[in-house]
């Protein structure tokens, strides 16, 4: 994702993409990079725009105005880190 172009690193406010499980959404999270690799330093934390989270398979960790952080539920653990392109 470093390399993509809707990273801007001089900004101190980037825009990523949304990470909630509707693969069609194209929605754009406004945050720092710090607060988006606190969030990724897990494999199953991702951050959604408010009201993109799926309370029977995720769980809320953190609400910001602007962003939520979830983790995935434990049945897809195995999944998300296998998929996690951070993980060697």
């Amino acid at each position: 994702m470093a390399a993509w172009e809707e990273r801007h690193r001089d900004a101190e406010v980037e825009e990523y993409l949304c990470e909630c499980a509707d693969p069609d959404c194209l929605a754009k999270v406004p945050l720092t990079q710090r607060d988006y690799e606190k969030v990724r330093a897990a494999s199953d934390h991702f951050v959604v725009v408010p009201g993109h989270e799926i309370p029977d398979v995720e769980t809320v960790i953190e609400v910001h105005d602007d962003w939520v952080m979830i983790e995935k539920d434990p049945e897809v653990q195995a999944i998300v880190e296998r998929t996690d392109p951070r993980r060697s």
